[in-house]
Formats: C-alpha cells, structure tokens, sequence
C-alpha cells in the first residue's frame, strides 16, 4: 500500500526517503487558509505525526481560501473539520488536534515537534511561535500572504535569521482583515510544505537567510537577504543559550 500510494515521490531526489517523512512530527499553527492547503499537501505525501492548532471556528468569509471546509461546516471547530477531512484523504498518518493556540495546552510527554509550521496572521502569534522554535531548537517554517502578494522563510534556531528579525521601529499590526486570495494562498502554502518535505528528506536547500517574496500580479519570484539582528524580539532571547 505505501509503495504504491507514494511511488511518484520516491525518485524525486536521490536522498529522498519516504521513511523519514512517515516518522515526521509537524505542528501546523494555525488552520486557515495557509494551514488547511500545507496540512493536505503533507498528508498526501505521509506525514507521521500532525499537530493541528486553531481556536476558531468556520465562518464563511473562510470558504475562499480554506479548501478543507464547506458551507455544511459554518459554525463548526477547525481541527475537529479538518482532521476528519485529512483522515479522509490519507489514514496512514497520525493526528492531535489542540482547539486553542499551539501553547494553550501541553503535548502528551511522548510527542515533540521536529518541525514548526507558521500559518499564521497576526505579529502577536509569531513572535510567540518563534520563542517558542528558539526556546526549544525546533526549525520552523513561515508563510505569509496579502492579496496576490506572499512570502515564505525558514527559520534554524541558532544557525539563521528569523522572519520578525527583519522588523524594526513600529510593529504595530493593523486589526483590519488582511486581504486573502485563495489561488495565491495555495501557491505559498505549497512552498511552504516544499520546504518542509526538503527538510525532512535533506534535499535541496533551504530557504534560510532570507525571504522569497511571491508577487502573483506581475508573476514572479524574489528573494530578500535576511540577517540576523541579536536585538530581535521574537528570537535574540536564547542566543546565550548557544540556540
């Protein structure tokens, strides 16, 4: 069953092995738009492990980008939706939903991230997220999206910049909905679980040290140097501590 369910995958790379993403343990903040579409991307491909985090429940200004859910679904918990709808693709991997941030309650002792994944839309929840990855050497994927614009960023405790370290002066963040396209949410989402099977097979490289910026208007791809500011409010914290 495996063999055949993952045969197309097997020769993308010559390092790549479909027993290090069936052993993969990936924590998913957040289950909107960014995190339904990485979420089905790396079930398909066998993830182990999935820890999906979302507080919130479907509303329909959701269904535009957030492919998992339905108008039947109004009202209803992300996670709880959403893990029946990837049991429903792929029943090979694992799950644990958590109805609340990815820190309001403690994994099972047995259970620890090996990758982190930032799906999501505010500042506040980002800088906590990348503590967090910092805190405990956990890498951390990071994606982000405005209308037709978005931009992607893996973050290595210790070894790389972080998406906040790039920010400086004012942070705050403006409480207006950010605009969300769902075609372009798809594409980010799709670099973001890229990068996330490259790391798990070690093939390629990674997108550290810098932001690639995606821009669906005018069709391309650029990338920005980030380098590391000791200062940064979501990451400098354990620098000390040789993370």
């Amino acid at each position: 069953m495996e063999e055949s369910r993952y045969s197309r995958q097997l020769h993308c790379t010559a390092n790549f092995k479909q027993a290090a993403l069936s052993d993969a343990v990936v924590l998913i903040a957040g289950m909107g738009g960014l995190g339904t579409s990485v979420s089905t991307a790396l079930v398909a491909a066998g993830c182990g492990t999935l820890i999906l985090c979302d507080p919130d429940t479907i509303a329909l200004s959701n269904l535009n980008r957030q492919f998992l859910y339905k108008e039947t679904d109004i009202g209803k918990k992300k996670v709880t939706v959403a893990v029946k709808r990837l049991k429903a693709i792929n029943g090979d991997p694992d799950f644990i939903a958590i109805d609340g941030r990815f820190n309001d309650q403690p994994l099972p002792v047995s259970i620890k991230p090996q990758l982190l994944l930032d799906c999501l839309d505010n500042l506040e929840g980002r800088i906590e997220l990348i503590d967090y990855a910092a805190k405990n050497n956990i890498p951390l994927v990071h994606g982000a999206v405005d209308g037709f614009m978005g931009q992607l960023s893996v973050f290595i405790p210790g070894e790389s910049a972080c998406p906040v370290c790039s920010l400086s002066g004012d942070m705050d963040q403006n409480d207006a909905p950010i605009p969300s396209l769902g075609a372009c949410v798809t594409v980010l989402a799709g670099l973001q679980a890229t990068e996330s099977i490259k790391f798990f097979t070690n093939s390629g490289d990674l997108c550290i040290n810098k932001f690639m910026f995606f821009d669906g208007l005018s069709t391309t791809l650029d990338a920005m140097i980030l380098e590391r500011d000791h200062n940064c409010i979501a990451c400098s914290k354990y620098l000390s501590h040789g993370l």
